[in-house]
């Protein structure tokens, strides 16, 4: 193993440390967004799932442009214009957390994390040798997860325990500034009733404070997110070095369209990924409604981007053991059994609505996960006809469009109704609908599998 990693050239290894950075960045930011979005800026609950959607959306969806225009101007130039425009968007982010200025925020987040998805796989694919490209995407998954699972414990330190040790410190200034700037303004009789209903209970100032600063906590996450997307280009800048794409087609922005339009006439492709689009719409509640719900309903101290990090811990441990217990397991089946895990977990999430219940069902979440994504890739490389496995494997991704246009508006919808800051809460019967959005999904490939039977094992990927 090790005498195959030195085969990998510096251009791939410098792009992972790009895509460690990127990922740092992003996933410290969106594991707090919907929260940022209601306690700091003042969005509704339903708003701010809606916007969290809708720029998960486009995250998956711009990427199709933006890697037309980067194959044109050059992958280094695309990760220049990635970098420059998420570190003005997270910089914004945090500085201006206003209702006039968020929405543009997150529209720059967007262009310039969809400059990095294609530029980055695509270089990971370059740079690999030709032999060791498994191995290559493999070093990328590990890369992201890790990611994944370190921004989330840095947007805890600073979310909680920044705060709290500022509230001890010694700066009059700052503590003054964030008595006046940081909501909540005012006590009400709703802040009463949740600060009596911590465990242990608090009292409504200490409370009140601690909130406040937790909402300067989050304007520091997005701070440190701009850091990281520096830091990131800095790494453009001094170790990234354009691979060689020598003889390579060149594919205009009109004709990427075209050929992704022309898709839609394979219904049996098109089909599939809306199936799965269920899956995706279960996933994505771990940013969307899952945070928000484990600091209203469980706890407001409650270590809720620890929590949610156990979903990549698991994977870096355990995707590869996984993989081999499902090896000899047909594509199909083998999805269709991560499915039915990822919607037992969400109907665990919902019976038991605890700290533990949730650590349990997040953890069994994950494990649905590791079963399900190796094989969807796989089996969408099947699909494929011979030379168009690329354009297969992109519009793979419209099942995350298609999930967070939906499970954005129907994740606020279902906070808002059943998990409120204030009145009778019923968590189960939000999670029950992601867990009936699941078996629904899992129905439909029962349907699916009897209609189109089982899709051969040896698709065209393997030959290419």
């Amino acid at each position: 193993m090790l005498s195959s990693i030195k085969k990998f050239p510096k251009t791939f290894w410098s792009a992972n440390t790009i895509e460690l950075f990127e990922r740092l960045a992003y996933y410290g930011m969106n594991i707090i967004l919907v929260l940022y979005l209601t306690r700091r800026v003042g969005y509704s609950v339903e708003a701010s799932a809606s916007i969290t959607g809708l720029f998960i959306s486009a995250l998956y969806l711009l990427p199709i442009p933006t890697g037309a225009i980067s194959d044109k101007i050059g992958f280094r130039n695309g990760l220049f214009i990635a970098f420059s425009v998420l570190a003005l968007g997270y910089g914004l982010l945090g500085l201006f957390p206003s209702k006039s200025t968020v929405i543009f925020s997150l529209v720059l987040i967007a262009i310039g994390g969809s400059f990095v998805k294609p530029v980055i796989s695509g270089t990971v694919k370059k740079a690999s040798p030709a032999d060791l490209s498994k191995l290559g995407f493999s070093i990328f998954y590990m890369i992201v997860n890790i990611g994944g699972f370190t921004g989330k414990i840095i947007a805890k330190l600073l979310r909680q325990n920044l705060g709290e040790w500022l509230a001890r410190s010694d700066f009059e200034r700052l503590k003054n500034w964030v008595a006046v700037n940081v909501p909540p303004f005012e006590m009400t009789e709703g802040l009463l009733a949740r600060a009596a209903r911590q465990t242990p209970p608090m009292s409504p100032e200490a409370f009140m404070d601690m909130l406040k600063w937790q909402g300067f906590g989050m304007q520091a996450i997005c701070l440190f997110s701009m850091l990281m997307a520096l830091v990131a280009l800095a790494f453009v800048a001094f170790t990234y070095k354009e691979p060689d794409r020598t003889g390579e087609p060149q594919r205009s922005i009109g004709k990427t369209f075209t050929d992704m339009f022309r898709l839609f006439g394979d219904v049996k492709f098109v089909t599939f990924i809306i199936i799965f689009a269920g899956f995706d719409l279960m996933f994505w509640q771990l940013y969307i409604s899952i945070p928000k719900y484990i600091v209203t309903h469980i706890s407001e101290t409650a270590p809720m981007e620890l929590i949610v990090a156990i979903n990549p811990l698991m994977i870096i441990l355990f995707q590869l053991p996984v993989a081999r217990i499902v090896m000899k397991i047909k594509s199909t089946r083998t999805m269709a059994i991560g499915m039915a895990i990822s919607a037992l977990a969400m109907v665990m999430m919902g019976l038991i609505p605890t700290l533990l219940g949730a650590c349990l069902s997040i953890m069994l979440f994950a494990v649905g996960e590791m079963t399900f994504a190796p094989r969807f890739l796989d089996y969408v490389s099947s699909l494929a006809p011979k030379g168009k496995v690329g354009l297969y494997l992109g519009f793979a991704y419209m099942r995350s469009f298609i999930a967070n246009m939906i499970g954005g508006p129907l994740g606020g919808y279902l906070l808002a109704k059943h998990v409120p800051e204030e009145g009778t809460r019923e968590p189960w019967k939000m999670f029950f609908v992601f867990a009936a959005v699941g078996v629904a999904a899992l129905i439909s490939l029962f349907f699916y599998n009897r209609h189109y039977d089982e899709q051969p094992e040896d698709g065209v990927a393997a030959g290419e």
